[in-house]
């Protein structure tokens, strides 16, 4: 009786292969309109760009959940420089469609030292085949200086793969060929 409950375990256990979850990252163009502030959230709009990249580790498939770093450059305005990298989490809604949340700490300026947090969901599925896996989708982010004068920007926007972009550029370049 044992013996023969054994098997079947046995026999899955020797035929199946070891899990391995490769990172998984991406580079994608933001471009928002934001709205800064100091004494309120939203005082004058602007237009807001940036790059952001990130790695995901722990996806097998895209039910799975993800956890890794993240790094972004952006403008508001084209006259100020924004910097800063944290953690991002990947919480699988639908296969295809997940929300993203990435929390970490910036620099505005050279000057202050900020807080931000960015909330994506769009396009993001697991690449079966490599380690880049495309992003297109909505994101929303809000930034607070460490600073006495607490500045804000809250962004509303688009984020599109720097992939999706190079594309028709790409296929150009085939045709020429």
């Amino acid at each position: 009786m044992i013996v023969r409950s054994l098997v079947p375990f046995a026999i899955t256990s020797l035929a199946s292969s070891a899990v391995a979850a490769n990172p998984q990252g991406h580079v994608a163009v933001r471009t928002a309109v934001c709205g800064a502030g100091s004494d309120a959230v939203w005082e004058e709009t602007r237009f807001c760009n940036g790059v952001v990249g990130d790695v995901l580790l722990g996806r097998e498939r895209n039910g799975d959940f993800g956890l890794g770093p993240f790094a972004e450059i952006s403008t508001a305005g084209f006259w100020d420089a924004r910097y800063g990298a944290g953690l991002s989490v990947l919480a699988p809604v639908t296969s295809d469609f997940p929300l993203v949340l990435s929390l970490g700490v910036f620099g505005h300026e050279t000057e202050s030292a900020a807080l931000g947090a960015a909330l994506f969901f769009g396009l993001r599925s697991h690449n079966f085949h490599g380690a880049y896996n495309l992003a297109a989708g909505g994101v929303v982010s809000a930034y607070r200086d460490l600073t006495a004068e607490h500045a804000t920007l809250v962004t509303v926007g688009l984020e599109l793969d720097v992939f999706l972009l190079a594309m028709p550029f790409l296929f150009a370049a085939g045709a020429l060929r």
